[in-house]
C-alpha cells in the first residue's frame, strides 16, 4: 500500500493529462504553453520558495548529487558499449545515449519523492532532494547537447556558446542557487512575497504531470523499437542499479539513498525528443524511448520504493 499510494496518484494524473488531450479538452498548443509556464514560472517559484525557507542540511545535497552524477556517467559508459554492440547507426547514436541518461527529474522525480518522503515522515530531507536535482539537471542537459552535436561532427564555437548560455540561464538552477543563498544567509522574505511565491509554486507539480500526459499523446512508438526499448531499460533499470552500490559506498542515509535512486529511476525526459528535433537527432528513437521508459518507470519506481 505504501508503494501504491505514492506511484498510483502520480501516474493517474499523467493519465488524466493524456486523456484530456486525447479528447481535445486540452489542445496540444495549450499543453505546450502550460509546459513553458511550469518550467519558467511554476517550478522556479516552487524551488526557490521551498529551498529559501528550509534548513539546508550541510553538504549532504552535494553528496547525493555525487552519487547520482557518478551513476549517470557510469550509465553513459554502459550505454556506449551497448550502442556499439547493437550497431546503433551514427545518426541515432547521440539520441540513444541521451535517452539512456537524461531523466525526467523535475516533472516525475519531484512528485514521487515528495510523496515518498512525506509518507516516511522524512520531510527534513526534502531540501536535499531539491538541491541535488538542480546540478544533475544541468549536467544531463549539457551532456545531451554535446552527445547530439558530436554525433554530427565536432561542435563549433557557436554551438558551445549556445550551450554555455543555456546553462547560465537555466531557470531551475538559478532558482535553486538563489534559494540556497537566501537560506544560507539566514534572510527572511517579507510575508507577502514568501506567500506569493508559495502559491505560485503550488501549481508546478500537478501541471508538470498533466503536461507529461499531454505530451505523450503527441508521441508514437515508431521505428527502431528494439533500440528504444534498450535505451529505456538503461535509463530506468541500469542507472538505479549502478547508483545503489555508490550510495552504499559513500554512506548515504536510507532517506538520501531513496532520493538518489528515485531520481535515477525516472523515465527519459521529454526534452530529449525536443532536443533531437532541434539538433538533428533521431526523433523517432527519442520519442519511442520517452513513451517506453515512462511505462517501464512504473515498475522501476515501485521497486525502489518497495526496497527503500
Amino acid at each position: 500500500m505504501f508503494v501504491v499510494t505514492i506511484v498510483l496518484p502520480v501516474f493517474l494524473v499523467i493519465a488524466l493529462g493524456a486523456v484530456l488531450t486525447r479528447v481535445r479538452f486540452l489542445s496540444a498548443a495549450l499543453i505546450g504553453e502550460l509546459n513553458r509556464l511550469t518550467y519558467f514560472v511554476g517550478l522556479p517559484a516552487y524551488l526557490f520558495s521551498s529551498i529559501s525557507g528550509a534548513a539546508l542540511g550541510g553538504g549532504r545535497a552535494m553528496t547525493v548529487f555525487g552519487v547520482m552524477g557518478g551513476a549517470t556517467l557510469l550509465a553513459l559508459g554502459v550505454a556506449y558499449v551497448v550502442a556499439k554492440l547493437r550497431g546503433v547507426p551514427p545518426e541515432s547514436f547521440g539520441s540513444f545515449l541521451h535517452a539512456a541518461i537524461r531523466g525526467n527529474l523535475a516533472y516525475v522525480g519531484l512528485p514521487v519523492i515528495s510523496l515518498a518522503l512525506t509518507a516516511r515522515g522524512a520531510g527534513a530531507a526534502w531540501p536535499v532532494a531539491l538541491l541535488a536535482m538542480a546540478p544533475l539537471t544541468v549536467i544531463a542537459n549539457a551532456l545531451g547537447v554535446l552527445l547530439l552535436l558530436v554525433g554530427h561532427g565536432k561542435p563549433g564555437p557557436g554551438a558551445m556558446r549556445t550551450l554555455a548560455w543555456q546553462l547560465a540561464t537555466n531557470p531551475l538552477l538559478l532558482s535553486s542557487v538563489a534559494g540556497a543563498g537566501v537560506a544560507a544567509a539566514g534572510l527572511a522574505l517579507p510575508g507577502w512575497l514568501a506567500q506569493s511565491l508559495a502559491v505560485t509554486g503550488q501549481m508546478a507539480l500537478p501541471l508538470a504531470l498533466l503536461c507529461i500526459g499531454g505530451t505523450l499523446v503527441t508521441m508514437r512508438i515508431r521505428g527502431k523499437r528494439t533500440q528504444a526499448f534498450l535505451a529505456a531499460v538503461l535509463k530506468v533499470g541500469v542507472a538505479p542499479l549502478l547508483g545503489w552500490p555508490l550510495a552504499r559506498w559513500i554512506g548515504l542515509s536510507p532517506d538520501e539513498t531513496l532520493i538518489a535512486l528515485l531520481f535515477l529511476a525516472t523515465p527519459t525526459a521529454a526534452a530529449s525528443f525536443t532536443l533531437a528535433g532541434k539538433l538533428g537527432g533521431d526523433e523517432a528513437l527519442a520519442a519511442s524511448s520517452v513513451v517506453l521508459s515512462t511505462a517501464l518507470s512504473i515498475v522501476s519506481l515501485s521497486v525502489v520504493l518497495a526496497l527503500g
